[in-house]
């Protein structure tokens, strides 16, 4: 048995001081998935600290410890959603338009504008195409990974990395056509 299922084993059975050493040796992890998701560091730290008391909560639940990986990983994802909505439901769009004008001058270096472009892209996607992403690509998983993570089958997960992709190309597209070159 590995030293972190058996961390698992004795936190699902009320070890809090087992808990607390899986929280530190997820809370790296933990908070850098939710900050690809949310964008801001301040509702990541909220989604991540939802994350682990769901965790706590929920852990008697858990019958098969050795998917403690994908089964936390999955409650992160919806943390970090469910903050997503909330943000959403008290958010007000500042128009830059109606503010008069651009809210920044244009950056000369044309990298760091494709990737300004992509980062600004990105977080026009809903939560849940950020979450399928940033669990592909920015947490480097395999889509067999990511399903695990999501609890949804491989097929499904396939097909929503792809929906998510196209979104975002389209997203960078739509940007490419307000007359902002993309690099």
């Amino acid at each position: 048995m590995a030293a972190t299922e058996a961390l698992v084993i004795a936190a699902r059975d009320g070890d809090e001081g087992a808990f607390e050493q899986l929280v530190e040796l997820h809370r790296t992890e933990t908070y850098r998935l939710c900050r690809m998701i949310l964008g801001s560091s301040g509702e990541a730290q909220d989604a991540a600290q939802e994350a682990f008391v769901r965790a706590w909560r929920d852990l008697p639940k858990l019958r098969d410890t050795s998917r403690w990986a994908a089964w936390f990983r999955r409650a992160t994802v919806r943390a970090a959603i469910d903050q997503s909505r909330r943000r959403r439901v008290r958010e007000i769009t500042l128009d830059a338009a109606a503010a008069g004008g651009s809210l920044s001058a244009p950056d000369p270096t044309a990298g760091i504008a494709g990737r300004r472009d992509l980062a600004d892209a990105f977080a026009r996607l809903d939560a849940s195409d950020r979450a399928v992403l940033s669990l592909r690509y920015g947490a480097d998983l395999e889509v067999p990974d990511v399903a695990a993570s999501l609890g949804i089958p491989l097929g499904t997960a396939k097909s929503r990395i792809h929906r998510a992709l196209d979104r975002l190309r389209k997203q960078l597209g739509e940007d490419a056509s307000k007359g902002e070159p993309l690099q």
